[in-house]
């Protein structure tokens, strides 16, 4: 249970968030011009103007300054061409149907070009749903383009403003956000030492906060080198930010370091209580690291140095304790790990020290550009947008593309909706239209979950509106509650859905209020059978019609792993023992075997709320675990393995685990499971010391063995 100091810290997290800034500025590019319609009378004239500016700025999501530039653009201009074609068509209601049909399918198909232009074909959905609406003036549908589109101008010329205003305080907030992350994976990490912990258990939320740090990770390289060339600046500012970043690359790195099975660990100290030392030390670790995170997402520098040096002095003093007062070569092994385990835990608090110094902008200014000319060809590799060629479009004009069939299912269903509403005489056919566009995502358990949201989240806020319009008849009062229930809404947007939709149902509750007092009961009631109709149609959609389920690519993602993790211990490898000198060829291998290794793991999150999957699951659970294991011990591989190791025995170790992980990959291959044949051979170990290397032949071995009874169980 969070204390009165954690809330606060957690109210202080949202607030000094890239989100409630998000929030913010959405609230006031739409809020500014409304209360000045307000003030003059213009309001109902000016209503596409406010469309105009919302829109547009519900795609301008944390990026590279041009792309938030060029999808405002975008957005403008096809939401002012939305509103025109509508309100031509709105008397001809075949012609108007195959626009909802056109639309829904061309718009839907953005996605294609990345999320920024999905989100800009999702709102010009919306935007053309809107105008559907009979209570709209389609006479002046020209004017009401034009409005559309300097709402959008206007909010596009406010933001671009303020970036330049700040340019680095984006970057700054997801950096601090990243710090934030990567704490919070630790403390995933330290239940692994918690007395009477589920491993399994463990595993499994160790993967999906990976899974978070990654994705932002992603974007916070693209948003940060994007800023620099923007800008152009070289400044101890910017320079901070730089060296942050990348020491945070390494960092991340280091806390995936597993050294020890943890189950035997727990045996073998379980009448002790070192494990509980090692749990409240690195729990105090992600806390220095949150209090970092926490000050540069604030923008200002670190005042405290983290200091563990008695902390790590007591770790040492207790192993040294437990190794003189046990026995047995096992618990030996088990001892030797943790104190492996306290030498990184030392190098994460060194790191820590950079990263406040960093903050205090005492840096060189001038350092070697190696890793971050590197860091900069990384990003140009994995770029959100994409080139917006024609010919990518008529490319995924397939079902074997995703984007298609989602294309494909939610123009199914925006027709089902459509027929529906107008068998059942519905007043607002928009309402369930929109019910429908903004449930139905592209896979299946996104649809799913936003499904639940969207219905209790509805249903939470009506009942909460309907207690404020009861209580409060004060209009200043039931403005500033509106302007409230605006700015939660949008910060909650990309983070938690669920109070996006109760917070949006307020706003939009409170804002019929002030449109039309006499009807807005009715609206009330209309809106939550629209919502239930909208939402067992997305349901029904998503389930039947065109599915994707992950359940069909988890075979290729897992030959994934096994395929990067080859050549990230070849790569390793090559490293510790001298024999590579190319420092890119191993960063890079590690970045893939962290990628395909966090993509395992969301598949199999996404895998596990699909129908009938709960059987198959166990096996692919022990594979994701065994992966995750193995890319944890291949990241601690250090020269000092080798010497611990009889040198006869390192040729046959580089050869074996490799051959091993090919073997397992052909293993998962149908064919080759059709046809075996013998053309990976792993040599018998033979040595019989425990140690990394031999750990990570082990669970080489273990993955062969997995991957051999999925095999017998796809047949």
């Amino acid at each position: 249970m969070l204390s009165g100091k954690d809330y606060l810290k957690e109210i202080q997290k949202f607030t000094t968030s890239q989100y409630w800034n998000s929030g913010v500025r959405i609230t006031t590019g739409v809020m500014v011009p409304m209360l000045i319609m307000v003030n003059k009378g213009w309001l109902s004239e000016g209503i596409p103007f406010l469309w105009g500016a919302l829109f547009v700025s519900l795609t301008d999501t944390p990026g590279p300054i041009h792309h938030r530039r060029n999808g405002m653009i975008a957005g403008v201009i096809l939401n002012a061409l939305t509103v025109l074609i509508t309100g031509f068509l709105f008397d001809n209601h075949v012609l108007l149907l195959l626009q909802v049909l056109v639309f829904s399918f061309f718009f839907s198909l953005l996605g294609i070009y990345g999320a920024r232009a999905g989100a800009v074909g999702t709102l010009a959905l919306v935007v053309m749903l809107l105008n559907m609406s009979p209570m709209r003036d389609h006479e002046n549908y020209v004017l009401n383009a034009m409005l559309t589109a300097g709402g959008g101008i206007w909010y596009a010329t406010f933001s671009i403003m303020l970036f330049r205003l700040q340019p680095y305080r984006l970057a700054e907030q997801a950096l601090g956000e990243q710090l934030i992350q990567i704490a919070d994976y630790i403390r995933a990490r330290a239940a692994f030492y918690e007395a009477g912990s589920d491993i399994d258990a463990a595993f499994t939320k160790v993967m999906q906060e990976q899974v978070d740090v990654l994705k932002n990770q992603n974007q916070l390289r693209e948003l940060i080198f994007k800023t620099r060339q923007f800008v152009s600046d070289a400044s101890p500012k910017s320079r901070s930010i730089m060296m942050v970043f990348l020491e945070s690359l390494d960092l991340f790195e280091e806390t995936m370091y597993t050294y020890q099975d943890y189950k035997l660990l727990h045996q073998h100290t379980r009448h002790t209580d070192l494990l509980k030392k090692f749990h409240t030390v690195i729990l105090e670790l992600a806390a220095e690291l949150e209090h970092i995170g926490l000050s540069i997402q604030l923008g200002v520098p670190v005042k405290r140095t983290p200091d563990f040096t008695n902390e790590l002095y007591e770790l040492r003093n207790a192993l040294q304790h437990h190794k003189l007062n046990s026995s047995g070569k096992v618990v030996g092994q088990s001892l030797h790990a943790l104190e492996l385990t306290t030498e990184n835990i030392e190098s994460l608090v060194n790191r820590l020290c950079r990263l406040v110094v960093y903050t205090q902008l005492q840096i060189d200014i001038n350092p070697t550009l190696q890793d971050e000319e590197e860091e900069q060809r990384n990003a140009a590799s994995q770029l959100e947008s994409k080139p917006l060629h024609v010919s990518l479009i008529l490319e995924n004009f397939t079902l074997r593309s995703n984007n298609f069939r989602y294309a494909l299912r939610l123009t199914v269903a925006m027709i089902i909706g459509y027929t529906i509403s107008a068998f059942l005489s519905v007043s607002h056919t928009y309402w369930v239209l929109l019910t429908i566009i903004t449930i139905l995502k592209p896979v299946y358990n996104v649809t799913r979950r936003r499904n639940i949201q969207r219905v209790v989240g509805t249903l939470g806020g009506v009942l909460a509106a309907s207690l404020i319009l009861y209580l409060v008849s004060n209009e200043t009062f039931l403005l500033i509650l509106l302007i409230s229930s605006m700015l939660m809404a949008y910060s909650f947007l990309r983070i938690n859905y669920l109070g996006f939709v109760i917070f949006l149902t307020i706003y939009i509750i409170i804002t019929f209020h002030f449109l039309n007092p006499t009807e807005f009961k009715n609206l009330i009631g209309e809106r939550l059978v629209d919502t239930a109709i909208g939402s067992i149609i997305a349901a029904l959609a998503a389930r039947f019609i065109f599915p994707v389920w992950q359940h069909e690519n988890i075979k290729s993602a897992m030959q994934e792993v096994l395929e990067a993790n080859r050549k990230y211990f070849l790569a390793a490898w090559h490293q510790i023992t001298g024999q590579g000198t190319d420092r890119s060829a191993y960063n890079t291998a590690r970045n893939d075997a962290i990628v395909a290794l966090t993509n395992l793991s969301d598949n199999f999150q996404q895998m596990l709320v699909e129908p009938g999957q709960g059987k198959r699951s166990t096996l692919i659970h022990q594979f994701v675990i065994a992966s995750h294991a193995l890319t944890s011990r291949i990241s601690a591989l250090s020269p000092k393995d080798l010497l611990m190791m009889p040198q006869d025995n390192l040729p046959q170790w580089s050869e074996n685990i490799p051959a091993i992980l090919q073997e397992s990959v052909a293993n998962l291959d149908s064919e080759y499971t059709l046809s075996p044949k013998p053309a990976f051979v792993a040599k018998p170990s033979k040595s019989s010391a425990i140690n990394l290397v031999s750990i990570i032949d082990s669970l080489a071995q273990e993955l062969r063995t997995i991957t051999k009874k999925i095999a017998v169980d796809s047949v």
